[in-house]
């Protein structure tokens, strides 16, 4: 029986969310796509948004929290964020609960989740690591730079969720204005593909062997150069590396 689930609700530059399930909980990350988006996906997959356990939110970019209120009025769970998100979703019904970043701390009953700070152009934006008896799973999106502190965190993951944002020739020949091109590629903005595939193969030393690429750009990338990018990098490793669309269309395990 897979201990680990993951469906990808929504990932990229239209909206981000992720379905997951470890053991028995059920939690989303992130809330930037809309309540009927959630709520019909994960019928179609026979969960019930009404049943998740718990949410967590990366930082406060619109894309991660424009429909916080319409899903959390469906959901009686806690919405844990650094506290420099809390004035964006402040008109939400849901318990708000700041977290500590680099503290671990007992979201649910045995789930044990540490957030930690990632480079991006929001205040304090965090990925997560989530750990459940054996298991581990990591999640790095929105993330300017890899650094040791984040490798760090993620050591030892059994599925690690990561960036990969845009191939860098497509995005300098491509249609965004130079100011927005400048941002995207800064330490501040988003990871490239080889950026990418550099961090996977850091995390494979390190014990990592699943792979999930997201927040894919519809403009500057494509799914297939992304997933090509890392497997290159890959070649010949025990690997499985796999890219989320955006279309909630799979139920991934593990």
């Amino acid at each position: 029986m897979s201990e680990i689930r993951i469906l990808p609700l929504g990932s990229g530059s239209t909206g981000n969310c992720f379905y997951l399930e470890i053991g028995n909980y059920r939690i989303l990350i992130d809330l930037g796509i809309g309540y009927r988006k959630v709520r019909d996906t994960l019928l179609r997959y026979g969960r019930d948004l009404e049943s998740v356990d718990a949410i967590f939110l990366t930082h406060g970019h619109y894309d991660h929290v424009k429909a916080a209120l319409p899903i959390t009025n469906h959901v009686s769970c806690k919405v844990y964020a650094d506290s420099s998100v809390m004035y964006s979703i402040r008109n939400i019904r849901s318990e708000r609960s700041v977290i500590e970043m680099g503290k671990q701390f007992e979201a649910l009953e045995g789930l044990y989740v540490t957030a930690f700070a990632v480079p991006h152009d929001f205040v304090r934006t965090c990925g997560y690591v989530f750990e459940w008896m054996n298991k581990k799973l990591a999640y790095v999106t929105d993330c300017g730079q890899m650094n040791e502190n984040i490798l760090s965190m993620i050591q030892g993951a059994d599925v690690l969720i990561i960036e990969s944002n845009h191939d860098v020739d497509m995005l300098k020949n491509g249609p965004y204005p130079y100011p927005l091109q400048k941002r995207i590629l800064s330490k501040f903005g988003h990871m490239s593909n080889d950026q990418c595939a550099d961090t996977i193969e850091a995390a494979y030393r390190n014990g990592t062997k699943n792979f999930l690429l997201a927040h894919i750009s519809l403009n500057n990338n494509t799914f297939e150069t992304a997933l090509q990018t890392s497997l290159k990098k890959m070649e010949g490793k025990d690997v499985h590396i796999c890219v989320c669309h955006d279309q909630g269309d799979g139920m991934i395990e593990f």
